[in-house]
């Protein structure tokens, strides 16, 4: 495993226990870039939708991080705040509605 996939597992590891049972069927993913220069992106049914069976995934992109971070708690920090981004689009909420 390499540095940005263990940042990006101690941001999933920190979101809290009573949400994770809600993200038992989200693949979290690292791609190296998005042709949008995106630093993540959310694909699914939210967590409200009723019936929805298939896998939500999370795609967080590895070089727009890096590009935004100088150092390593940056790097942490922005990875912990995209994270907490698109969990937000899992449960249902608007880009405005998101705190990041």
């Amino acid at each position: 495993m390499n540095e940005f996939e263990q940042v990006v597992l101690w941001a999933i590891e920190a979101i809290p226990e009573e949400f994770r049972p809600y993200l038992e069927n989200t693949m979290f993913i690292v791609e190296e870039s998005s042709a949008k220069g995106l630093m993540g992106l959310y694909e699914g049914a939210t967590a409200l939708g009723a019936g929805q069976s298939y896998p939500e995934r999370i795609t967080l992109y590895k070089s727009s991080h890096e590009r935004a971070s100088l150092t390593m708690q940056q790097l942490i920090d922005e990875v912990r705040r995209t994270i907490l981004h698109e969990v937000g689009h899992h449960f249902g909420m608007e880009e405005d509605d998101l705190p990041y």
